[in-house]
């Protein structure tokens, strides 16, 4: 375009002479020495013309080279390793008139790659085996069912990392037909024996929300497999204050921080609406060290230092040697699960002395005593009426696991307790489990059906109105009408036995609707 507008100006020039010129010989104005000057100053006019649009051209071809270089890196970059490269090929004087689709040049050794695209694809293959490696991490996290998905999470700016927030608004509406000293939820443990003062004003019930909970997470990639950090918490401290759940970080299979003990077991607890949950299940989280290493496909082991805080009815525990868990999980596909775990404990404790009264009046002896649990449980698909149906299941026994059973730490105090005779510290032999049976109606509806149990072996010098037995039976249905959205109602039963074989029963109704976020 540039060269064709020099020309239209030389040849305007030349015409908007020549008719000067004409003119002013056909009036006899100007002399013949006049014209040649004339003509003179046209034809270097045109000269200069002629230089400047040579010096124009040699520009142009010299950025038409230049765009032609940089095309060539620039498909040279894209290329994958291997990949047969483009080549322009350039006909004629000016190359930019004859750019063509190119020839590949096939496993050429000699072609020079250009260093960035090596860096490149060498990065691009770390990042496929890194992501591949932290996948195989994710799926031995002791919290493989958070784990396995990271919806709604973003990338943190420059960074590989990413980060969300999750969690759910709850409001649960509970209806006592018996009076039980925690209105808001079924703690079997703590319902009253024979009725005692409860007449139809003693019930109480409660709608509340502070079971609500948020929850920050934060993951990046390592070669090592994941690196996360992870915080929750609900609104179920005093006053609807902020209580911690779990407080952990993570780095591929080994864990540090406050979540579920390795002595739980997440995948074999039944969908419930109470939030307190089962009487018979191991449920206790708690600050802990942790390695799961895997072994196979199939199996995967878990060993674990934690927090013993032991708890001791007539005495105050000490806290001297960290609570032993270790445990293996056989998991041979998605229908069945199974996990065995062994806890070893040293319960100390130092006793407390009362006056007749039972005013404590000074602190005792220091005594201790060890302490083992068994946990053996599971889940496996029973597809009777639906493929998905399941059974699950819980057995725990062992002395001193008063504190992992749930029922017993709402109670509070089932670990040991002092002789008051002798001083010796003697522990509570506790056995425990469930049995739940989840069954689907359609794609959305769903009931479970679970038993549970506790029994306590007293010793002989305890009081007649101690804790000896529970029992506990609900059934629920569960409906979500859309993935956010879950509601479901439940109805609770159980029965609490004292020593003295005095026992007492109640009956709860339980809804909740919870908008997850």
């Amino acid at each position: 375009m540039t060269r064709r507008w020099w020309s239209v100006v030389a040849i305007a020039v030349s015409v908007s002479l020549y008719p000067t010129a004409h003119a002013q010989d056909t009036a006899g104005a100007a002399p013949p020495a006049q014209q040649a000057m004339d003509m003179a100053a046209v034809i270097a006019l045109l000269q200069q013309q002629q230089k400047e649009l040579a010096a124009q051209r040699q520009r142009l071809d010299a950025q038409d080279n230049k765009i032609i270089a940089l095309t060539r890196e620039l498909d040279a970059l894209r290329a994958p390793p291997g990949a047969a490269a483009t080549e322009l090929v350039a006909s004629g004087d000016n190359p930019v008139k004859t750019l063509q689709a190119a020839k590949p040049v096939l496993n050429d050794a000699t072609a020079p790659v250009p260093a960035a695209a090596v860096a490149n694809a060498s990065a691009g293959q770390e990042r496929e085996r890194v992501d591949a490696t932290v996948a195989a991490a994710q799926t031995d996290d002791p919290t493989r069912d958070i784990l396995s998905d990271f919806p709604g999470a973003w990338r943190l700016p420059g960074t590989n990392a990413a980060f969300g927030v999750g969690g759910f608004v709850r409001t649960a509406i509970v209806l006592n037909q018996n009076a039980l000293e925690v209105p808001d939820r079924f703690i079997v443990g703590a319902i009253p024996v024979d009725q005692a003062g409860s007449g139809d004003n003693a019930a109480q019930s409660s709608v509340s929300a502070n079971q609500s909970r948020l929850n920050f997470d934060m993951r990046d990639t390592t070669e090592a497999g994941i690196l996360r950090a992870f915080i929750e918490g609900d609104f179920t401290g005093d006053g609807n204050t902020f209580r911690l759940r779990h407080a952990f970080g993570q780095w591929s299979r080994m864990l540090a921080g406050q979540t579920w003990s390795a002595f739980v077991d997440t995948e074999a607890t039944p969908e419930e609406v109470d939030f307190e949950g089962l009487n018979g299940r191991i449920n206790v989280r708690q600050s802990q060290v942790r390695l799961s290493p895997r072994i196979g496909e199939d199996f995967q082991f878990q060993f674990s230092l934690e927090d013993p805080n032991p708890q001791i009815q007539n005495g105050s525990g000490v806290t001297r040697v960290p609570d032993l868990v270790l445990a293996g999980r056989f998991s041979p596909n998605d229908r069945l699960h199974v996990k065995a775990a062994l806890l070893g404990r040293q319960i100390r404790g130092q006793q407390s002395l009362t006056d007749m009264s039972g005013t404590e009046v000074s602190d005792g002896g220091v005594d201790k005593s060890y302490a083992w649990g068994l946990s053996l449980s599971g889940s496996f698909a029973t597809p009777l009426l639906d493929s998905r149906d399941k059974f699950l299941f819980q057995l725990n026994h062992g002395n001193a696991i008063g504190r992992y059973v749930n029922d017993l730490a709402s109670v509070g105090n089932y670990d040991g307790i002092f002789n008051p005779g002798t001083g010796e510290l003697q522990l509570f032999n506790v056995t425990a489990g469930y049995g739940s049976i989840q069954h689907w109606w359609d794609n959305t509806v769903r009931s479970n059906f679970t038993l549970g149990y506790v029994g306590i072996n007293n010793p002989a010098f305890v009081d007649a109105e101690a804790y000896k037995s529970t029992i506990r039976a609900s059934a629920n249905i569960l409906w979500n009408p859309t993935p956010r959205v879950d509601t479901g109602v439940e109805y609770l039963w159980g029965s609490h036995e004292t020593k003295d074989g005095s026992d007492g029963d109640a009956h709860q109704l339980q809804m909740m609707v919870r908008y997850m976020f």
